[in-house]
């Protein structure tokens, strides 16, 4: 199924707050519930035959000619008619019954087209009691995952940057000396000085490439660069779902070192307050969303063959005009493959 077949509910409204935007995700998966429920309960199946009698011909019939006079009105008011009539006019204001026929069943399938494969809400106390990986994911463990890149001026600090309190995740950005692994393009892997560290994480939880949904609730602090992006274990292809870098928004992809590479510059959004960010692909485009808001879809330089991991970074670059400690905060993450 189409991942786009469950942003398409969001097209048609206007701009949401993302404290709205929130609230209506979070309650889609619990209305299909109670719809699901409903749907095989006693009390529908019970609607359903009354509805059938009650409005029936034959039964609206004798109610026309009981009513033409008051002798026959009394008898058919203490008939068994009318205690069914009674009973189904209490049904058709049950609460259930109600949500039941005025739910759209799109919607509800647009719930539960959705197969979570990963949530994290950030309610552990330790990176390493957590779901979360350092690093980047590399198709072999000898390969050294934690690290940086020379023309980059942070250190990764394999984890020990990150933290959760009351339910948000932070990976801190702080000045301090580390000298820490770089890529270097020339010389490969080798060890450098930095005056920075911050972190990168990983989820470790393959999605596929065929069609998937990311959504994380995320802010961002500091003169410092921040992103949350997805990428093979090869490093290539590469779907940014956001990157703030010289506080300009960018979303993005890059399928190949030597081209394939498409960037989008989302004008005026400056996340220092809590977005909803989100990306769905399927084999032949990708959208991005900012709440309930279309802000760039592409069907360009897909990428094929390779399943994707998301990772959250912090990350500082030698052309940067000014340096501070910063942080960026995610308050939830929801990763899914789209159910055929």
């Amino acid at each position: 199924m189409n991942p786009f077949f469950f942003l398409n509910a969001f097209l048609t409204r206007k701009l949401m707050s993302t404290v709205s935007f929130e609230k209506l995700i979070d309650s889609m998966p619990e209305q299909a519930k109670r719809y699901r429920q409903i749907e095989q309960s006693d009390k529908l199946k019970e609607y359903r035959v009354l509805e059938m009698t009650v409005n029936g011909d034959n039964f609206q019939s004798a109610k026309k000619n009981a009513y033409s006079n008051r002798k026959t009105k009394a008898e058919w008011l203490q008939s068994d008619e009318a205690k069914q009539e009674a009973r189904f006019n209490e049904l058709k204001n049950d609460a259930d019954i109600q949500f039941f026929l005025g739910a759209d069943k799109t919607d509800i399938q647009r719930a539960e087209a959705l197969d979570p494969i990963f949530t994290d809400d950030f309610r552990w106390s330790s990176f390493a009691s957590s779901p979360w990986k350092a690093g980047f994911v590399y198709p072999t463990k000898d390969f050294q995952s934690n690290h940086t890149y020379t023309d980059e001026l942070q250190a990764y600090n394999e984890g020990r940057n990150v933290h959760t309190q009351d339910g948000t995740l932070f990976i801190h950005t702080r000045k301090e000396h580390k000298q820490a692994p770089a890529w270097d393009n020339k010389k490969g892997m080798i060890m450098k000085e930095f005056n920075y560290t911050t972190d990168v994480i990983n989820t470790g939880v393959p999605m596929s490439r065929d069609g998937g949904l990311v959504m994380l609730k995320a802010r961002c602090h500091g003169h410092v660069n921040h992103g949350a992006y997805l990428r093979s274990d090869k490093h290539l292809p590469y779907i940014s779902i956001f990157d703030y870098r010289n506080f300009r928004m960018y979303c993005g992809l890059r399928t190949s070192a030597t081209n394939g590479k498409e960037w989008h510059l989302l004008e005026g959004l400056l996340p220092i307050r809590d977005i909803i960010f989100t990306v769905a692909w399927n084999r032949t485009e990708i959208m991005w969303f900012i709440n309930n808001m279309l802000v760039y879809k592409t069907a360009n330089n897909m990428p094929h063959g390779e399943k994707l991991y998301l990772h959250l970074y912090s990350y500082l670059f030698a052309q940067q005009r000014r340096i501070t400690e910063g942080s960026l905060e995610v308050k939830w993450v929801r990763c899914f493959n789209i159910k055929d």
